[in-house]
């Protein structure tokens, strides 16, 4: 892996945790508000790391 596709994966992980803080503080400052659904962030997996050579991360 490159120095380049490293530094994408880690904006990638900074943008999903944004989004997951961003949720979680709606949720908190709305959760006395009348009518407010609550919001939820799911995370998957965008990489399946099956098959030969190589190392996984678990």
């Amino acid at each position: 892996m490159s120095l380049f596709s490293s530094m994408r994966v880690s904006v990638a992980g900074f943008r999903a945790q944004a989004k997951r803080m961003a949720a979680i503080g709606d949720n908190v400052s709305n959760s006395d508000t009348m009518g407010y659904k609550a919001r939820s962030i799911a995370f998957t997996p965008q990489i399946n790391c099956r098959g030969g050579g190589g190392s996984s991360v678990n």
